[in-house]
């Protein structure tokens, strides 16, 4: 079994691409970037050294390959006894994840960040390497449905004690049961209705407790939230959505400290979730366009919620840009802006989402979210439908609620589309 001290001396980094600065226009982004995040920029005589990689290649290469060679025993022993760099298996370390891994980590403004072959490996590893027969986790009420599946099936097999809290903020986890706390584990923005509760009192709870404060940013992405700043220890991401943006690769992700992720290096040795140089590529590329693209869906989102919630034939709309949400005091406070996702529930209940659902033109009928193009699905058919409407509803999802992730389309394109969706059903 290779050792963690065998990846480290892999040389991560080894390979310097040139990463354009962290910065969007100002319009829908309500700051500036944080300006201690650190960028790799050529120097001030214009050396563009920065570059240098396999053939002087600008973007990072794809090493597509599962292992590396060695000239000769002698130079594999000074590999093994960390004499010299390199990088020896593909589930071990690879140049091509390592520019990725290195990218998300600026982006997060953590120290380390690490990919896995998709946004549950990532959750379930972390959760694996927390938890054990008798400690306790506690899911802060909404979230995704296969990570509370997967705590609530596989984690209490192996004696973990899990506790998920009717609501999505620091009230219900001030009620939370005594006792020892291993994990919190909290979905911010949580999905599908968009809670945001105030990331740095869980953080202290936490704190308090001896837990540790796990947050899963794949709704908001670095881009519009940094949970690390306001004391999460971990960040988790289904890479598959806003970082890769394109709905064409399957990956996840884990940022944090450096032991931290390096532990985690050690125990997805033993696992086996990697992704591959492929697939990390496309990642590594998506993330460069992640800023404009989340920009151009935060603002469109935004302007989708206020003309939805001034439609008659729409109950309530779920986006925390509107001054209705619940949490949008909060959302001000900690993210810069406020996300390409929202939902919303018809007055005429499932029936009417359904009908809504096969009339809209634009947004295609697929699951997940965060790509290019819009999605719109009646959720609880789409996401609980071996519960059927009545098992989502006992979820906390409500039948007839509309979920729709904003694209790159123009506004005007999907307003205009949702006009004559609306008119179908009324």
């Amino acid at each position: 079994m290779m050792s963690v001290q065998c990846r480290k001396r892999s040389k991560r980094n080894s390979i310097r691409y040139l990463l354009p600065k962290y910065s969007i226009n100002s319009g829908i982004l309500m700051s500036e970037p944080p300006k201690n995040l650190k960028i790799t920029e050529p120097s001030a005589d214009g050396n563009k050294s920065g570059r240098r990689n396999a053939e002087n290649s600008l973007p990072a290469p794809i090493f597509q390959t599962a292992t590396f060679t060695f000239d000769s025993t002698a130079d594999l022993a000074a590999f093994h006894d960390g004499e010299s760099e390199g990088y020896f298996y593909t589930r071990y370390g690879n140049p091509t994840l390592a520019a990725a891994e290195s990218r998300l980590s600026r982006l997060e403004g953590a120290e380390a960040s690490l990919l896995y072959a998709s946004g549950m490996a990532a959750v379930s590893s972390v959760f694996w390497a927390l938890l054990g027969p008798g400690a306790r986790l506690i899911l802060l009420g909404e979230t995704y449905r296969h990570t509370r599946d997967f705590a609530e099936s596989l984690l209490s097999r192996y004696k973990v004690d899990v506790e998920i809290l009717p609501e999505n903020t620091i009230d219900a986890l001030e009620k939370a049961n005594e006792g020892p706390v291993r994990v919190l584990f909290a979905e911010i923005p949580s999905n599908p209705t968009m809670r945001v509760p105030e990331l740095e009192r869980l953080a202290e709870w936490a704190r308090n407790r001896g837990a540790k404060l796990v947050v899963d940013s794949t709704i908001a992405s670095p881009v519009l939230l940094r949970p690390l700043e306001h004391g999460a220890d971990l960040v988790v991401h289904s890479a598959t959505k806003f970082l890769g943006g394109h709905n064409d690769l399957l990956a996840g992700a884990v940022s944090g400290s450096r032991p931290f992720i390096d532990a985690l290096v050690e125990q997805q040795a033993m696992l086996g979730a990697v992704i591959s140089p492929h697939t990390a590529f496309l990642l590594e590329r998506g993330m460069k366009t992640l800023g404009v693209r989340v920009e151009r869906q935060s603002e469109t989102a935004l302007r989708l919620a206020e003309f939805l919630r001034e439609q008659k034939q729409i109950k309530c709309v779920h986006y925390p840009g509107l001054e209705s949400h619940p949490d949008h005091k909060t959302a001000r406070k900690i993210m810069r802006a406020f996300g390409g996702l929202l939902s919303f529930e018809l007055n005429g209940g499932p029936d009417a989402a359904d009908r809504l659902v096969d009339s809209l033109r634009i947004p295609v009928l697929a699951a997940g979210f965060g790509g290019t193009e819009s999605q719109a699905e009646h959720h609880p058919r789409m996401a609980y439908a071996d519960l059927g409407l009545e098992g989502a509803q006992a979820r906390g999802v409500v039948p007839g609620l509309i979920r729709y992730s904003v694209g790159l389309e123009n506004f005007e394109a999907l307003r205009d589309d949702l006009v004559e969706g609306l008119r179908i059903i009324d």
